[in-house]
């Protein structure tokens, strides 16, 4: 992941959180408050849930040579601190999307899940964009927060409803969503994809449809934390 974007796409994030009235805070990098791993961290300050947002930025791999244009960015929203039982660095719950069509795909359900895997050896598989990797099978158990989390977002039914009509717009994406730790035990984030120029992040990740489901989300992992303890900062 790289550490620059262009000019002016701080500056756009910013202005559609405001728009929003989140209040918004740039956190300046090496800040106390600052939640790592991406280009800025923004402080929501009105974000009901909500705690942070967090830029992040890759460059198109296809652009040779490399223009302020060839960035793509995406935004993660964050949970300061920490659910007992989930290890820094893992997914907890991610969407499974189940598509019909031969020629022209559509999704006609989706369900979360938690991925699971068997490591062995020094290798260990990352799913692009999913933000951390698959708890191993020790970490899970009967009743644990994975599966708390995994089957209250299943038993939401009006969550599932705004995921399946999210209005994308031009953007050719699928209705992905992953739930995870940060890899350094200071929040909770969701993700979403896909990756986007600059003039497609307000219509996408800084837009009221997608900051609903985003807080509903929340909802359900703050719940959890109070069944299971955790740190909050």
């Amino acid at each position: 992941m790289v550490k620059s974007s262009p000019d002016n796409v701080v500056s756009v994030i910013f202005e559609a959180l405001r728009a929003l009235q989140l209040e918004p805070r740039l956190i300046p990098h090496g800040m106390i408050e600052e939640l790592r791993g991406g280009v800025q961290c923004f402080e929501l300050k009105k974000g009901e849930g909500l705690d942070a947002a967090i830029l992040l930025s890759r460059v198109d791999i296809g652009a040779l040579p490399i223009n302020p244009e060839d960035y793509l960015h995406k935004v993660d929203y964050a949970v300061r601190g920490t659910i007992k039982g989930v290890l820094p660095d893992r997914i907890l719950s991610r969407t499974v999307l189940r598509m019909e069509g031969l020629l022209k795909k559509r999704v006609v359900g989706i369900s979360w899940e938690t991925p699971m895997e068997e490591r062995e050896g020094p290798q260990i598989y990352r799913s692009p964009g999913a933000g951390g990797i698959p708890p191993s099978r020790g970490e899970l158990w009967e009743g644990g927060p994975h599966q708390m989390l995994t089957e209250r977002l299943n038993g939401d039914r009006d969550l599932a409803g705004a995921i399946k009509t999210f209005p994308w717009g031009d953007v050719k994406a699928s209705p992905i969503f992953s739930v995870f730790s940060d890899g350094w035990g200071e929040s909770i984030r969701i993700r979403g994809d896909p990756w986007l120029r600059n003039h497609d992040l307000p219509l996408v990740y800084v837009s009221t449809a997608y900051l609903n489901i985003v807080n509903r989300v929340v909802g359900h992992v703050k719940e959890v934390r109070r069944r299971f303890g955790g740190l909050t900062f």
